[in-house]
């Protein structure tokens, strides 16, 4: 025993204190515990994840599909709306406001060389 050590067991009453380790069967049961805490949290990540990403799937789903279609000297929204018009869509008003609201559009001035997107169903 070294001197510190022998000097320090008169204040012990005679008992010299050793570092406890850890045994092989408790570093084994804390890498257990750990690795499952990381794969139950990993799960919870993941499960959020994927149900977002079914959100995102519905939400985009319900977007109608369109065209795109580029604007010649003379179109109008008012062309455009008739040439690609369906008789099963209803009036052609409702679908002109379509498609102001589907290219962002502050109202119907369009200019040749621009692209629109036209619903299509």
């Amino acid at each position: 025993m070294n001197t510190y050590m022998m000097n320090h067991s008169k204040y012990n009453g005679g008992q010299v204190h050793q570092k406890k380790r850890m045994t092989r069967g408790q570093a084994l049961f804390i890498l257990f515990c750990f690795c499952l805490l990381c794969f139950m949290l990993g799960g919870l990540v993941f499960s959020a994840e994927a149900q977002s990403m079914e959100r995102t799937g519905e939400v985009q789903a319900e977007e109608p599909a369109y065209k795109l279609v580029a604007v010649k000297k003379g179109d109008s929204i008012w062309n455009l709306a008739v040439r690609y018009h369906e008789e099963t869509d209803g009036d052609i008003r409702s679908y002109m406001a379509e498609i102001v609201e589907l290219n962002g559009l502050d109202d119907v001035t369009i200019y040749p060389g621009q692209n629109l997107k036209i619903p299509v169903r």
